[in-house]
């Protein structure tokens, strides 16, 4: 008999519907599409909170009750408990985790950032919301979470048992590694007025991404490889520290950056392919996707030595200090005094790709189903 599993996918509805899909969603999506395709046994049933329309044929459960309610009382409306009561377990995928009795419930944590670095987050939601999200999250009958390192951290700041949880490396999707006509490629640097050999940088902005010490590690480069080599950065503003746009816009006003605010799925990977390489200095990730995307690409890339991104890169990418503008500098520097590096990274790196895959992550997912049902 078919088990069904409650599947949360507010934030992958919300994406759908206009602001983006983020890691959360895309992470839904995969899962969404691999049970569907290979999972006979399992059908994994999605809900949303706080949702008018869902584009993933979710439940609509209504608005999600204040966290702080949550941890009083159920908060669930008598709709949204007769979903639950007919689903063998529930996997929350984010913080919006329904409080429930007598049913198994698993839950993605992907990273520990609102309890580790708070100043990180929106003043507004800085302190309450990562203490009720811990409190919310050791009610979970188990963890699943992206990395080592991740899992780590929830250990030492959630005060949650290390054999109750299950680290799951994410995949990469497989569109990543087709390669991209030369002359879509052209089309795309060409509508972004990009004609030279350049360094990408994709994520949103937003001070842990760190992009303010890539700009000025970028600009310091020698003789005119700022220039000769500018810094195209892709990716919506989520929220400034008072520094970052006011780098941009020098950055911009120097002729050593481009900024393109959106790009669809095939200018995205269109730049990936065409880059000199891809900078990832991020200062805290729970894993770090756009590693293998670039590697999946054949992109050189330049990371972080912290958190969780050696343990995605490998020996794959040149590693760097992220506080270190000289680090950062230096490795900018070698991709582009050193050809036999940035070769070695290419093809290094498209193997390593090849290691993570999406259809491995369901698997270990239904592993962990499996406990329970």
């Amino acid at each position: 008999m078919k088990k069904k599993i409650a599947f949360g996918t507010s934030l992958l509805d919300k994406g759908l519907a206009g602001s983006g899909i983020d890691g959360i969603g895309h992470y839904c999506q995969e899962l969404l599409h691999q049970f569907s395709e290979h999972k006979q046994e399992i059908e994994l049933v999605p809900y949303s909170f706080g949702v008018k329309t869902s584009l993933s044929n979710a439940q609509i459960l209504g608005e999600y009750s204040s966290q702080l309610r949550s941890l009083i009382g159920s908060g669930l409306n008598p709709a949204s408990e007769h979903f639950f009561q007919e689903v063998d377990l529930v996997h929350s995928t984010d913080q919006l985790i329904p409080i429930l009795r007598n049913k198994p419930l698993v839950a993605t944590v992907m990273d520990t950032i609102p309890l580790s670095h708070p100043a990180f987050i929106r003043f507004r939601s800085r302190f309450l919301k990562p203490y009720v999200w811990k409190k919310l999250t050791q009610r979970a009958d188990h963890l699943i979470t992206i990395s080592d390192f991740s899992k780590n951290q929830i250990v030492n700041l959630m005060d949650y048992p290390a054999e109750k949880i299950t680290s799951i490396p994410l995949g990469v999707d497989g569109r990543y590694f087709q390669k991209i006509s030369e002359e879509k490629i052209k089309k795309t640097l060409k509508h972004f007025q990009i004609d030279k050999p350049f360094f990408l940088f994709i994520g949103s902005l937003q001070p842990r991404k760190n992009l303010l010490r890539l700009l000025q590690a970028h600009a310091s480069l020698p003789s005119d490889f700022a220039k000769e080599f500018p810094l195209v950065i892709v990716g919506k503003i989520a929220w400034d520290d008072g520094q970052i746009l006011r780098a941009i816009n020098e950055g911009i006003g120097n002729k050593r950056c481009i900024w393109v605010h959106y790009v669809n799925d095939d200018q995205k990977r269109s730049l990936l392919q065409a880059c000199f390489g891809m900078s990832f200095v991020s200062l805290h990730e729970g894993f770090g996707l756009p590693i293998l995307e670039a590697f999946a690409s054949e992109a050189p890339v330049i990371t972080s030595n912290c958190t969780s991104m050696p343990e995605v890169a490998g020996d794959c990418a040149l590693l760097v200090d992220p506080l270190s503008l000289e680090s950062i500098r230096n490795a900018l520097l070698k991709l582009i005094e050193d050809r036999s590096i940035v070769s070695e990274l290419r093809v290094n790196g498209l193997q390593r790709a090849k290691q993570f895959t999406w259809s491995r992550v369901s698997e270990q997912t239904k592993n962990v189903y499996e406990l329970f049902i």
